[in-house]
């Protein structure tokens, strides 16, 4: 059982580096699909994999550095770079007055918004090609990868 589930974790990785090299290929700056997102040129790749990471709940310079496998004082750079240019914030937690939480502004989470659905887009026509029993296989293989996904999340969070 443990190698059809090490076979299954690895096909999940084939999964992800094509959709990863995808994202990273439209975000180049060079690439004219970006000129429709002018906010995209101030940024590096590794300070937009920030504001995804951001929205995805690392909430604070810490665990962002953790993630990322950077010294946290590098990362708190990337940070204060990103709340500079109006795309996160800093805010203080509610409850503990020692922790600081990081967000998206609107300005950050429409640039997101944005380049996540420029990223789908290019999906759109192989999807309606598909017959609809194979659409409906997608979006349940699709919903499983997530709670996959979500589950391996909540360990690293």
């Amino acid at each position: 059982m443990e190698n059809k589930s090490l076979d299954i974790a690895l096909r999940l990785y084939d999964i992800a580096g094509p959709i990863f090299v995808s994202l990273k290929e439209q975000l180049k700056p060079a690439s004219p699909k970006t000129r429709s997102h002018p906010e995209v040129k101030e940024l590096t790749f590794t300070q937009l994999r920030i504001l995804f990471a951001i929205e995805y709940g690392k909430d604070q310079v810490g665990k962002l550095a953790r993630s990322a496998r950077v010294a946290q004082p590098a990362m708190s750079k990337i940070v204060d770079h990103l709340i500079r240019l109006g795309f996160a914030r800093r805010a203080p937690h509610p409850t503990d007055r020692r922790r600081i939480e990081l967000s998206l502004t609107p300005k950050g989470s429409t640039l997101t918004g944005r380049i996540r659905l420029k990223a789908a887009e290019k999906y759109v026509d192989a999807i309606e090609n598909l017959s609809p029993r194979d659409r409906k296989k997608l979006l349940d293989g699709i919903a499983v990868i997530f709670q996959v996904i979500e589950e391996t999340r909540k360990e690293i969070i």
